[in-house]
């Protein structure tokens, strides 16, 4: 606000002189003879003196009045205006050079702000417009004021649609009410409200952008990577002599770290950065008025100028864009951010997301020094959450809420509460397409081969190690694609398959996904590539599991075509393939049916895992893991004959367990023997299979009763 006075004070000098000039033409208006306000019913009808003049030698329109009798003193004001503009270091003389206005055009706007905030010039204003109605200075007024006779026709190029006056929005033109076709010099000029506010010294943003707005003041270095200060360094030393791109394109995943690159380089060229959201600007005024606001916006606040988000706008609006930059003054800096690959037919800088390193920084910096969570965890945290600096910021102040929360008196930040609050700030948007499981199991819970629980556990580490092996140890550069941990876990239905994805995620502290083929698998021609690729791209910054259960549904083999329904089945397992090499998370797919996925697919997985049906002394440890230590059970239960007789699979013990426990609360009594053999007869008959009473042993008479 230390401008605002002197800028002030300089908007007042030129204002008087506008107002000299106003007064100047009330008294040449007077010694023409020009009869003015004598008439109390002038304006219904056209005297005879005023036809005589109109038609009087010299009538020539824009030059009538004035080739009649020239104004020496009005001439001098002119050129008193000329010098004063030349020499001003006010605002008015900035927005004359930012916006490459003429001295016409800046009492154009003068005239305006007299007219709004002087009582008594608005009806000085109106008199010599001749109608005590017309008190907003019209064109050709203006156009008398401020320009000799011999050059009004030149001065109305000022009000054309291309002119700085109305490109950049300072001014707006109005018709006089009820006539839709008014004239030019007839219509009326109404100044920009943020231009008042300005040349009066006020420096908020304009009201129509906040909502989508932040002003970053000037920043020093910031980490980035490789050589990119430097380079941003050179770039900038350019704009002093005009050589540098009217504008340059900033294309970074991360949107905090595009905004510091942007910031970085308007600290260079000596500006502050103005960062618009585009998306919401562009929906509420259309791409080329929300541009003209905000290139307007970033030239009054010597700023440069972050036009953010070009990657949410349509093609059209996109194209609509690339035209209103092309029209953009050198003067301006401004900056197009994208989180993905930008077409721009100039400068593009390419600045890569955050990487482990970054992450566990930044992690770092936001605990403080102070956070008692040791460094290991910090690390895994960096290395699972593939997250944004904005989003590392909002965990940790997440986290610091569930402290506070759990223990208001003496809030401990514990490692599980930025865990919870790293999941809720990468959860994806899958709700239509997917479903959250929350981990309910951990590895006391599973009953698989020793060599199976291994396999697992190494899935566990290559996700938990990701970052070391391809970011530290250089695998990245060696591996275009194929970055992620892609699991098949094959096996009939029971058999573990789902316990186990749950139990990974629950030991990773991920959340885990279940993928609804139902809502992904479509009739329509490119919707299940569609509803494909809105899964792989939210969770790719999601840092979720993906679980893709009966997945042969669609990976299934490719066949031969004979028919446009077979070329198309064949599109979308290529599409799958496409995605799946290029997807840098982890996916689970689960299926009964090995035999029948593609080839192809199986060439790109990391790990396959067979889930064999349970052995006699596995079916044992299930049958008794599955019981609750607070269910009532009888003393005449044998979990030894049930794992012996029985040849089934973890999830049919599951079911007759839960059964048996509804039958013994029907009967009031604690679960016994009775119960586990009806429901296990129940369970048969639900799977479609024959047992025989034989097969109960000593226990058939249970089944009678």
């Amino acid at each position: 606000m230390s401008e605002a006075i002197p800028g002030l004070i300089d908007s007042r000098e030129g204002l008087a002189l506008v107002r000299r000039m106003i007064h100047e033409e009330v008294a040449r208006m007077r010694a023409a003879g020009i009869p003015v306000g004598e008439d109390e019913y002038r304006g219904l009808y056209i005297p005879d003196a005023e036809a005589d003049r109109i038609m009087g030698p010299g009538s020539m329109g824009l030059e009538t009045v004035e080739a009649e009798l020239p104004s020496p003193e009005l001439e001098s004001l002119r050129g008193e205006f000329r010098q004063w503009l030349e020499g001003s270091t006010g605002r008015a003389g900035r927005l004359a050079t930012v916006a490459g206005l003429s001295p016409f055009e800046v009492g154009v706007l003068l005239l305006c702000l007299l007219s709004e905030s002087d009582l008594a010039s608005e009806r000085l204003i109106a008199y010599v417009q001749d109608d005590v109605s017309k008190r907003r200075p019209r064109v050709e007024l203006a156009v008398r004021l401020f320009t000799p006779a011999g050059e009004r026709e030149a001065a109305r190029t000022a009000f054309d649609a291309s002119s700085p006056l109305r490109k950049l929005r300072l001014i707006a033109l109005h018709e006089e009410p009820g006539q839709p076709s008014t004239p030019l010099l007839a219509r009326f000029i109404a100044l920009d409200p943020r231009i008042a506010g300005y040349l009066l010294g006020r420096d908020e943003v304009d009201e129509n952008l906040q909502p989508f707005t932040r002003l970053h003041p000037m920043m020093a270095a910031i980490p980035l990577p490789g050589e990119l200060d430097e380079r941003l360094g050179e770039l900038a030393s350019l704009q002093p002599s005009g050589a540098a791109p009217r504008a340059v394109a900033v294309s970074c995943p991360d949107a905090s770290r595009l905004v510091g690159v942007a910031a970085r380089l308007a600290s260079l060229c000596g500006r502050p950065l103005l960062e618009v959201e585009l998306g919401p600007a562009v929906a509420a005024f259309g791409v080329e008025p929300a541009t003209s606001l905000a290139i307007r916006e970033a030239s009054l606040q010597e700023a440069g100028l972050l036009l953010a988000g070009v990657h949410e706008l349509s093609t059209q609006e996109r194209e609509a864009l690339l035209r209103a930059m092309a029209r953009v003054s050198s003067a301006v800096l401004v900056v197009l951010g994208s989180a993905g690959p930008i077409a721009w037919p100039g400068v593009i800088i390419e600045v890569p997301g955050l990487d482990f390193d970054d992450r566990r920084n930044l992690w770092t910096a936001q605990l403080g020094s102070e956070h008692g969570i040791a460094t290991p965890e910090i690390d895994a945290l960096a290395g699972k959450f593939r997250l944004a600096t904005r989003e590392i910021e909002e965990a940790v102040a997440l986290a610091r809420g569930r402290a506070l929360w759990r223990e208001p008196r003496r809030p401990h930040l514990e490692a599980d509460d930025l865990y919870a609050a790293a999941r809720a700030r990468s959860t994806p948007i899958l709700n239509t397409l997917a479903r959250k499981i929350t981990p309910h199991y951990a590895w006391a819970d599973i009953v698989l081969p020793v060599d199976t629980i291994q396999q697992l556990r190494e899935i566990c580490a290559h996700v938990e190690h990701r970052h070391l092996v391809y970011e530290t140890w250089g695998f990245e550069r060696k591996l275009a694609l194929g970055k992620g941990a892609i699991a098949l876990f094959a096996g009939q239905s029971g058999t573990g398959k789902t316990m186990a994805a749950d139990i990974m995620a629950g030991a990773l502290g991920l959340d885990l996904y279940k993928i609804d083929l139902s809502a992904v698998v479509s009739k329509y021609i490119g919707e299940t590539e569609k509803n494909l690729a809105s899964i792989f791209s939210e969770a790719e910054s999601s840092n979720a599991i993906l679980f893709f259960d009966e997945a042969d549904a669609l990976f299934g083999k490719r066949s031969e075509v004979k028919d446009a329904h077979d070329r198309y089945a064949n599109i979308e397992t290529a599409y799958l393939l496409q995605r799946m090499e290029e997807y840098a998370g982890t996916v689970i797919l689960a299926t009964n049916l090995k035999m029948n996925l593609d080839e192809a697919f199986m060439r790109r997985l990391h790990f396959v895992i067979d889930f064999p049906n349970p052995e006699e002394g596995e079916r044992l440890l299930i049958w008794k893991g599955t019981v609750p230590a607070e269910l009532p059970c009888a003393g005449d239960i044998d979990f030894t004959f049930l794992s012996r007789q029985f040849r089934i699979t973890g999830g049919n013990i599951r079911n007759i367990v839960l059964a048996a426990a509804f039958m013994a609360a029907s009967d009031g009594e604690a679960m016994g023997m009775a119960h586990l053999i009806r429901a296990t007869r129940r369970e048969y008959q639900k799977l479609g299979k024959m047992v025989t009473e034989a097969e109960f042993g000593q226990y058939v008479g249970l089944l009678r009763n």
